[in-house]
């Protein structure tokens, strides 16, 4: 008996290769595209920072996002999130399961600092393990870079309400 179960023990360590990773993306769609969204952020106040964003949704809550931004200082970094809540919104949720307020989509980590090139433009790519709500309204938000990572969404100097398509 202590043979056999070591001969499948073996042979179980055997079959597995340690050299696989855990997720392997190959360029093939694994998860369908769910929907499209977008948006324009437009200057705030004073502000000359513009911003666009392009998102795929797939199937399997993650999104893949692509932001632009022109119109900002040489060399300098930018903070952007994707905020439940649309422009109009500059109040932060209360909670996680507030019903109104501004709350992030994803985790801050989701959300790498764009850093701009001599020319003030900066662009970045990323996929956010979360899922965007149809019948809910979402916006892009952009501030100049900061020490404190974490944001409540108020007072932008760039601001665009997603459209799904």
């Amino acid at each position: 008996m202590k043979n056999t179960l070591l001969i499948l023990l073996l042979a179980g360590v055997a079959a597995c290769d340690s050299a696989t990773e855990a997720e392997i993306r190959d360029g093939a769609s694994d998860f369908p595209v769910r929907a499209n969204w977008s948006a324009a952020a437009a200057p705030v106040g004073n502000s000359t920072v513009q911003a666009t964003v392009d998102i795929t949704e797939h199937v399997g809550s993650r999104f893949d996002v692509t932001v632009a931004l022109t119109g900002g200082a040489p060399t300098t970094a930018y903070q952007w999130r994707i905020f439940r809540g649309d422009c109009s919104v500059n109040t932060p949720a209360q909670s996680t399961y507030s019903p109104h307020g501004l709350l992030i989509v994803g985790t801050i980590q989701s959300y790498p600092d764009i850093t701009t090139g001599a020319n003030g433009t900066g662009t970045v790519t990323r996929t956010v393990a979360s899922a965007l709500d149809s019948l809910t309204a979402y916006s892009l938000r952009v501030r100049l870079g900061q020490t404190q990572t974490s944001w409540n969404g108020t007072n932008p100097i760039a601001c665009g309400n997603l459209q799904r398509s």
